[in-house]
């Protein structure tokens, strides 16, 4: 991979971001912490395709990275962990695969039409078992014992 494709991918990942987080209409205070999110989980991703590691995993890892940053990023700055995990994963979202899958399927192309869904479901998965994991672990760590709930 050339050093202007991983620059690119890195620069569009970060635009992205920033789009999303204007779109979630974030704090202006928490901007900043979102774009730098995205923008690392596109330098981890880029890691990963340097690497040539599977497609599941080029997108597993990042999705890892980016729900723990997210985690840590909502304690600091006390805002959800939501918005960070959205805004940081948006720009490994599979919309041209999705397309492309469509595409196949309506003009009958059906050998391409497989192939992109295995394509687009590796990668949907990747993402989805990332945010999962780190979130479970979160749940555990974070989970507070029941007797220690104030009664009234």
């Amino acid at each position: 991979m050339t050093i202007t494709k991983i620059l690119t991918l890195i620069l569009t990942g970060t635009l992205g971001t920033f789009g999303f987080t204007l779109l979630f209409r974030m704090r202006k205070r928490l901007i900043l912490w979102a774009v730098l999110s995205g923008c690392l989980t596109m330098g981890v991703y880029v890691l990963c395709v340097h690497y040539s590691v599977q497609l599941f995993f080029q997108n597993l890892f990042p999705a890892l990275f980016a729900t723990a940053f997210a985690e840590v990023l909502a304690r600091l700055t006390k805002a959800p962990t939501t918005p960070y995990i959205v805004c940081a994963v948006i720009p490994l979202v599979p919309g041209s695969a999705l397309f492309y899958t469509m595409y196949h399927f309506i003009i009958g192309e059906m050998e391409q039409f497989h192939e992109m869904l295995m394509q687009t479901l590796s990668v949907s998965a990747g993402l989805a078992v990332g945010i999962l994991c780190v979130s479970a672990v979160m749940q555990i760590v974070t989970k507070k014992p029941k007797g220690s709930q104030k009664t009234k």
